[in-house]
């Protein structure tokens, strides 16, 4: 549901809190233990999911649905009454008997009360919200601000360590809603302590800190360090101990006294710090794929943790693997005995020439076989990265490049490339691919050349009861002009609730869906001076200009940004595709699901309530969805050929969890299972579009556009934009 993250973007890739403690510093640290027993708790569960929730000082919890309602429950988990909310929160957190939330429809930090809430502060323009706790009338809101640079960003957790997006610490009045930034830097998680003591965790040279924050002094009034703390989202500190959610030491504490580590409970983890509350002893999360508040331990009196085994076992199928089950990707279903595939540690460093560092995760390469990866810049012009191919850059051994880039053919046709026919990981994964994958990997000589590595394609995703509320049918956004008509018809009368569209993306995506359907570029012929596309091009380039600023858009399209300030919402997975006002978004697949496909929690969660549909078809219902990949294949110049070739059959072997943007290439369901609920009708909407779907190589795509520019401008004519097009196809056909 709505997550202060856009995901965009992310997300999601936890490491290790700790590898080994050893103390640094070691400060004073007061421990009371006093009155620590567990609690009669029972999971609190609702059928929408748990937005957030929080812990009042009386023991009772008050929750936030997904479907936009408040509930409170008793210490034992009953629920005692429900509230009526006028808007939908988030980021819930008690200081007394007060408590805050993030309103996602007003853009605000609020109070809750009996009568709704008492808006506080709606001025900061948060782009992602990791965190708010409350101490001593004094709300401190852990986020990422809203800035030019940042505003179609996605910001992914750090997979090794603590990535620095711009994140503040923001304290504001509870009662004046005037704030302040705290100057703290490199900040990754707060807790507000039951004693009051407000505490971060943060970053500084290559280790990370406690702090403990003196609200009075305002300042740091003592800090803590002990070898091998990481990185992480969540944190608790009660107890003299530090307790940490990872995904891949699940529940993890630390001794703050000694710097003893102990491992509490695997398969359990948590991206937000509001997700993880602890009350007098019990420390409680929410698990937003059983879509329950769970109890994870508590703390005896003597100070000792007890870890409710009986609700890890119960959990264990959701979060992990039960008992027995194959591991994630390897054996056949059913075999108990099936384990991950031992790869020897190998000590070479292979050069990776690609234009994007996000493609693949080299450190979980690095881990998995002991490959070093040197990432090496990729020309981004074709003239420059044919010549070098020619030439021969035995400092590269891998190339990864998109099959949309001219090249492609060139290197299929002189055989600049090593043969992976001999692989029989990579001949094995590639024949359990779509049709159309195997036969964009295997050249016509029977050479395998390349591994597909990512995709994505232009889809749009919908939620049906908004679509209702709308009169809004799933054909009605079909085709491309009966998709118009339902932006001019919804424009300017949808209040609250939102539809996103990205005028310049979606120009690209029609160019590219034009020439995939109507022109037939392996035989030479190209032609966009047709009825089709100048209705295309007349219906999508009119209206806008599209350069002039950050917020240039197509009126009747709605950008990420939009001007005006009470109705200011980014557009982005996470919070703002709240499920309650959205009512559909055309984007590519990656702006929903990257960086969050890593565990089969994120990818429900991200699913859930959605359904999908290929993007607007230009005029006939038949026309093929078009798919971007990128690839990889071995530089017949390398000087580690078979080292190569090994790098890539990790690569294919470990798809699902060292490629970073989704792939739906396979064509067996049950390899999808460990990451999907493949019972989804988002799934299966998904897994049919990638069916039924073509990958060009190749194809004469004009990436400057510089025309469309010029005509909205007033500089050239319709007929010389078109014409533009015409010779820029040409251009790219012949070279």
């Amino acid at each position: 549901m709505k997550k202060n993250c856009v995901y965009a973007i992310i997300l999601f890739f936890f490491v290790a809190l700790f590898s080994g403690c050893g103390k640094e510093k070691q400060e004073e640290i007061q421990i009371d233990r006093s009155g620590y027993e567990k609690s009669q708790f029972q999971s609190v569960s609702l059928t929408a999911g748990i937005e957030s929730f929080t812990v009042r000082p009386d023991g009772t919890l008050l929750c936030s649905s997904a479907d936009a309602k408040l509930y409170t429950y008793g210490q034992d988990g009953t629920r005692t009454g429900e509230l009526a909310p006028d808007s939908f929160y988030g980021n819930l957190c008690a200081d007394g008997e007060k408590i805050y939330a993030f309103d996602y429809e007003r853009s605000a930090v609020v109070e809750l009360g009996e009568d709704g809430a008492r808006v506080i502060q709606n001025t900061i323009l948060f782009h992602t919200i990791r965190n708010m706790v409350a101490v001593n009338g004094k709300i401190y809101v852990l986020a990422i601000p809203v800035t030019r640079e940042n505003g179609d960003g996605m910001f992914p957790f750090g997979a090794e360590e603590f990535e620095d997006y711009g994140e503040q610490v923001y304290c504001i009045d509870a009662a004046s809603g005037q704030y302040s930034t705290l100057g703290l830097a490199h900040i990754a998680a707060e807790y507000r302590a039951e004693d009051g003591s407000l505490y971060f965790y943060g970053w500084q040279e290559d280790k990370y800190y406690l702090y403990r924050y003196d609200t009075e002094k305002e300042k740091i009034a003592s800090t803590l360090h002990f070898d091998g703390m990481g990185n992480v989202l969540s944190i608790v500190v009660e107890g003299g101990q530090l307790f940490a959610l990872t995904s891949e030491e699940g529940l993890t504490g630390i001794d703050l006294t000694t710097g003893e580590k102990e491992e509490l409970l695997a398969g359990w983890f948590t991206m937000f710090g509001n997700d993880l509350q602890f009350y007098r002893g019990n420390l409680f999360v929410n698990n937003m794929v059983a879509k329950e508040i769970q109890q994870l331990l508590y703390l005896g009196a003597d100070g000792r943790v007890a870890v409710l085994q009986e609700e890890s076992k119960k959990n264990s199928s959701i979060f992990g693997q039960e008992e027995g089950s194959r591991e994630a990707g390897n054996g056949d279903a059913g075999d108990e005995k099936a384990k991950p595939t031992e790869w020897p540690k190998h000590k070479e460093t292979i050069g990776l020439s690609t234009l994007s560092k996000y493609d693949i995760d080299t450190q979980k390469i690095k881990s998995i076989s002991g490959f070093k990866t040197k990432l090496l810049d990729l020309p981004f012009e074709a003239e420059t990265f044919a010549a070098e191919l020619m030439a021969g850059n035995p400092e590269v051994d891998i190339y990864v490049v998109h099959t949309s880039s001219p090249v492609v053919q060139r290197i299929r046709e002189l055989g600049l490339y090593v043969p992976l026919n001999d692989s029989e990981i990579i001949t094995e994964h590639l024949s359990k691919c779509f049709g159309y994958v195997q036969e964009t990997a295997i050249n016509e000589n029977g050479d395998i050349w390349m591994l597909p590595l990512d995709e994505i394609a232009t889809v749009t995703w919908y939620i049906p009861e908004n679509m209702e509320r709308f009169h809004v049918t799933a054909e009605d956004l079909g085709m491309l002009d009966d998709y118009m008509a339902v932006l001019e018809r919804l424009h300017g009368k949808t209040g609250a609730y939102r539809y996103y569209n990205n005028a310049a993306q979606f120009i690209l995506w029609s160019d590219a869906h034009y020439d995939v359907n109507y022109n037939n570029f392996q035989a030479g012929a190209v032609n966009f001076d047709t009825e089709l596309y100048r209705h295309v091009a007349d219906t999508l380039w009119s209206g806008w200009v599209r350069h002039s600023s950050a917020t240039a858009n197509h009126p009747l399209f709605f950008a990420k940004y939009q001007e005006s300030q009470p109705d200011y919402a980014l557009i982005g997975e996470g919070p703002e595709f709240n499920r309650n006002i959205m009512i559909f978004k055309t984007c590519y697949t990656s702006e929903h699901l990257f960086s969050y496909g890593r565990t089969r929690e994120q990818t429900t969660r991200l699913l859930t309530g959605w359904r999908v549909m290929a993007a607007p078809k230009l005029a006939d219902a038949s026309e093929k969805n078009y798919l971007g990949i990128s690839y990889a294949f071995v530089n017949p110049y390398s000087r580690q050929k078979e080292a190569a070739i090994e790098y890539l059959e990790v690569l294919a072997a470990n798809q699902s969890t060292v490629i970073e943007w989704p792939s739906f290439f396979r064509e067996d369901i049950e390899y999808y299972e460990d990451m999907y609920d493949t019972s989804l009708p988002a799934f299966q909407d998904l897994y049919g579009i990638f069916r039924d779907s073509v990958i060009p190589t190749g194809y004469p795509h004009d990436s400057s556009d510089e025309y469309v520019t010029e005509y909205q401008q007033g500089l050239i004519t319709f007929d010389e934009a078109i014409r533009r097009r015409q010779r820029a196809a040409e251009m790219g056909l012949y070279e």
